[in-house]
């Protein structure tokens, strides 16, 4: 048994780990696999959320014209609050089990070479180590603390708001205000945060295994010579993605809404963020693009060579009949071996430069960044003005 196949596949996870994780555990707030999803999640929301309702009720800013902006009308706090932060939690399990098995699948699949394993498994290890590691979530916290001390500009409006009330004297937060700001906006942050810093080991996961001696075949029927699976599980960071556009979605419907914006103006931002947004998480595919590259390239040569010595004994077995005693032609695995051929020749040259297929990477990434802006397009488009047209093409 080797050492690979001695490990534990279960340290083979970018989420299982770190002092977070043992503490939700340890609480009983999640079993190691993740499960159940909706009891912290219900938490966590209900902590950043549901206080910050009672005191906006309570001082009568949650809704109404006393302030500028009552609570309930406060789209980034909602979608921060009762959609971001379930999500984040979510994510959790959504794309450990999917990374989870890649890894393993790297592990005991045959792409690695014989002499590349241990070093593998020396990577991983040292993924395992900082995914458990203390100081990295602790600089996590002491981050979010200091940018909520220090970083925040509370007290400068000019207008009242459920966060604070503006008189000739200045501003004055309220005990809303106050727990946004304590509570609220840390457990955001940190949950946020500390995805960053995984997915940020995550590529750094796969520039180093890109660099490793890998047994690739060319004619593999993926097209991606057997790394497809990367572009597949790189497509679940979707719900990562999702968050970013729902807050910054929050934003801009907050700007048009209340502050007399139109979405026209945004429209620039929102094509750079979702083009960001494509860099950033197809980009780390591409450290596979030379290996790839060579791969394609040798297996055409080779594969032409092989063809050519082919279909030559083909013509003169078949075309020129210069090959005595030959068998009739119906019945013959040689037409078979042909087509096989050529559908091997066809493989490669379809191969893809990155492990990224359109339909299972790049449009579900697509996707997710662009959903949560849709619903801004009802601010351009009233939806009563897009169902009557949509009744008058139908009908």
């Amino acid at each position: 048994m080797d050492e690979l196949s001695k490990y534990d596949l279960d340290d083979f996870s970018l989420a299982k780990g770190g002092p977070f994780f043992r503490l939700l555990v340890s609480s009983g707030l999640m079993r190691p696999d993740f499960s159940p999803m909706h009891r912290r999640a219900i938490l966590f929301a209900l902590t950043a959320w549901l206080p910050l309702l009672v005191f906006t009720a309570i001082s009568g800013t949650a809704t109404g014209e006393t302030v500028s902006m009552p609570f309930l009308y406060d789209f980034m706090s909602l979608v921060r609050f009762l959609l971001a932060i379930p999500l984040i939690l979510a994510a959790d399990s959504v794309i450990d089990h999917s990374v989870t098995p890649v890894m393993q699948h790297f592990a005991g699949s045959g792409l690695l070479a014989e002499k590349a394993k241990p070093r593998f498994l020396q990577i991983s290890r040292q993924l395992s180590n900082w995914r458990n590691s203390v100081l990295s979530e602790g600089m996590i916290l002491l981050f979010v603390i200091f940018s909520t001390a220090f970083l925040r500009p509370y007290f400068s409006a000019t207008a009242s708001t459920w966060q604070y009330m503006v008189s000739p004297s200045g501003a004055t937060c309220t005990l809303a205000g106050w727990w946004y700001i304590i509570v609220s906006i840390p457990i955001f942050q940190f949950l946020m945060y500390r995805w960053l810093w995984r997915y940020g080991l995550w590529c750094w996961y796969l520039f180093r295994i890109s660099r490793l001696d890998m047994q690739l075949v060319p004619t593999h029927p993926d097209r991606a010579a057997g790394l497809s699976i990367l572009g597949i599980t790189q497509a679940k960071f979707g719900i990562i993605i999702f968050v970013f556009s729902a807050i910054i979605s929050s934003y801009f419907a907050q700007e048009v809404v209340y502050g007399g914006a139109s979405l026209l103006e945004y429209k620039m931002l929102i094509l750079g963020y979702i083009l960001l947004i494509l860099i950033i998480f197809l980009g780390p595919l591409f450290v596979f693009y030379i290996k790839l590259f060579e791969v394609k390239e040798k297996g055409l040569l080779e594969y032409s060579a092989l063809a050519n010595e082919y279909v030559q004994s083909f013509d003169r077995k078949w075309i020129r009949r210069e090959l005595s005693g030959s068998e009739p032609l119906i019945g013959s695995a040689d037409i078979q071996s042909l087509a096989d051929l050529g559908n091997s020749f066809a493989n490669i040259r379809e191969m893809m430069a990155v492990p990224a297929d359109f339909k299972t990477t790049i449009l579900p990434i697509f996707i997710s960044a662009v959903i949560p802006f849709l619903p801004l397009t009802l601010t351009v488009f009233p939806l009563e003005e897009i169902l009557r047209k949509l009744v008058g093409i139908l009908l």
